[in-house]
């Protein structure tokens, strides 16, 4: 009766302080963050429900501005956020920026997003003030984070808008409330990677007002190291680094020496924010014409004639230190020369950072069937001068490449196709990733902007049920020109929205988006069914086998999603 008599206040303070700001020229509605808010939307439900995380995540909260009247210049701010006990520190407000979309991928998901407008909600932009028209939406992004000394109970939080109506400026306030668990995160157990283009002093340049980045000025690090801590906030904990790119060569009558002293700064940078698990070495190897075409392996000879007439390498550096990257067989002498000099100085160099446990080695990205031959040639040459380094690559075959990879990364629609052969792999002791990129398309979870944000969680909802202990991306940052203005669906529709990037550049800054939130938040779900797991292994296979029905079949209710997880925190905080 208690409790009954506490809720009914609770709704009732909360009504008259709706009812309050909807006579002060806005409604203020709180809806749940994995609701993407459409501009065009204009009916919403205040949703005044308790966000709920154990320690060690980041509570998340949406708030949604509609305007009765025109706001110019509004900002936000989140004031004390406090229990009986103690505060949470650090929170965070960034209005939500939204891109356009102008053209849907094809197969479509049947839980693809449509928009009037074409504009959809993604960036998080923190330090913009925002206005809005009569009748306008505006979506405001709140983050708290937690963390292992947070202490568990309810906290109640409050943010404040201010904005210029007319010549006036107005205050609103709105509250909300966290609980926080008693269930504690440790370190990920799963593997993640958003391959990072920042080694492009292209990329570099869209955050420095689109002027030239010099590569391994002091700027350029500087612009390194804000990527680590964006990504080690968002559970990114492998990283991928080129060895052959980054080393600086001499050269003299077939001979080489090495200097890996760029390649160490970069490790040393992810690995000091803790986002260094592993280290992903840069593929050797790339297709020597079309698609299907025999992969050639990368080799830095000198800058002259003849090497100029070889295909040039999609290295961006192209020429350095009189050195020129070029394409050769495997086989040319030339390239044999090299490996042979260049793998054993690797592996020496990686012992004595310590880092040789954490390093893997790509060879070339997304063999075929065609084109697989060549794919194992070069794998078992780095096998044998890489002993115990082990081969990872993403994969658009299976069967073809047995014997050359120990950590398979196949696309999750491969993945699906042929599970029971990657059962067979894991039984043999390989480890076993996938990745999701300008596919699977259809009703495949993926990070599409055009998809429900639940599906970019899912992704590692799908970790845990088929036992999958790593997940790959290729598009962290690979932006183009303006891309907070640019069209999301690049190159004409050829990539589906959102694919090049999941976070977003500023000027010397990085914003996240919200895919990038509920990406992390995913990631942490999979260590909480994970914990769940060493408690009771079929209540975790029952929480997890609610939500995903198969590798493209889900359920996509965010209220039911809510429901299985304070189950989850619930089981969890029993002793």
């Amino acid at each position: 009766m208690i409790k009954k008599l506490s809720l009914f206040v609770f709704l009732f303070i909360s009504s008259l302080f709706y009812i309050s700001c909807k006579d002060k020229h806005v409604y203020l509605y709180q809806v749940d963050p994995l609701i993407k808010v459409l501009k065009e939307r204009n009916y919403f439900r205040d949703e005044i429900d308790t966000i709920r995380v154990a320690k060690g995540e980041v509570a998340t909260i949406q708030i949604v501005v509609a305007g009765l009247t025109e706001i110019k210049n509004m900002r936000a701010s989140v004031t004390g956020i406090s229990s009986d006990l103690s505060t949470l520190e650090g929170a965070s407000a960034g209005w939500v920026g939204y891109v356009h979309v102008g053209r849907s991928y094809n197969p479509p998901s049947k839980d693809i997003i449509r928009s009037a407008s074409g504009y959809f909600p993604d960036p998080i932009l923190p330090d913009s003030a925002f206005s809005i028209k009569p009748g306008e939406v505006q979506p405001l992004w709140i983050t708290v984070p937690t963390d292992a000394a947070t202490i568990p109970g309810l906290y109640k939080g409050t943010v404040k808008i201010t904005g210029v109506v007319g010549k006036k400026t107005e205050t609103w306030l709105k509250h909300f409330y966290i609980r926080v668990y008693p269930v504690t995160l440790g370190k990920s157990p799963l593997y993640i990677t958003n391959w990072s283009a920042h080694f492009s002093t292209v990329t570099l340049s869209y955050l420095n007002n689109n002027e030239p980045v010099e590569a391994y000025s002091p700027l350029y690090w500087e612009l390194i190291g804000m990527h680590a801590e964006m990504m080690a906030a968002h559970r990114q904990n492998v990283h991928r680094i080129y060895p052959i790119w980054h080393t600086l060569y001499t050269y003299d009558d077939g001979k080489y020496t090495f200097d890996f002293s760029r390649f160490d700064k970069e490790a040393e940078i992810f690995d000091a924010v803790g986002a260094l698990e592993r280290i992903e070495g840069g593929h050797l190897a790339w297709r020597s014409g079309a698609w299907d075409d025999p992969f050639f392996v990368e080799v830095p000879l000198p800058d002259n004639e003849e090497t100029r007439k070889l295909r040039s390498s999609p290295n961006p550096q192209k020429v350095e230190n009189g050195i020129r990257f070029t394409l050769l067989p495997v086989d040319d002498e030339r390239a044999k020369n090299f490996i042979t000099q260049f793998m054993p100085a690797l592996k020496q160099h990686l012992a004595q950072k310590g880092w040789l446990d954490r390093y893997m080695q790509h060879i070339a990205d997304e063999p075929t069937a065609k084109n697989a031959a060549s794919y194992v040639t070069i794998s078992n040459y780095i096998h044998e001068f890489l002993p115990g380094v082990k081969v990872l690559d993403a994969v658009l075959t299976s069967k073809e490449l047995a014997g050359a990879i120990d950590v398979w990364v196949p696309q999750l629609d491969i993945l699906h196709k042929d599970f029971n052969f990657y059962k067979e792999l894991k039984g043999e002791g390989k480890e076993i990733w996938f990745y999701t990129c300008v596919g699977p398309r259809g009703n495949y979870a993926n990070r599409f902007i055009e998809l429900p944000l639940n599906q970019t969680r899912y992704l590692h909802w799908i970790n845990y049920k088929y036992d999958v202990t790593g997940y790959l991306h290729w598009g962290l940052n690979y932006w183009v020109k303006d891309q907070l203005n640019a069209d999301a669906s690049r190159d004409r529709g050829r990539l589906p929205a959102g694919d090049n990037c999941i976070i977003y550049p500023g000027y010397r800054k990085l914003y996240s988006s919200i895919r990038f939130e509920a990406m992390r938040d995913g990631i942490d779900d999979y260590q909480l069914l994970k914990m769940v797991e060493q408690k009771n292994p079929g209540k975790a296979k029952e929480y997890v086998n609610a939500v995903i029905l198969n590798f493209d079949d889900y359920d996509n209710s965010v209220t039911y999603f809510r429901t299985i997880r304070k189950q989850i925190l619930e089981f969890l905080s029993k002793n």
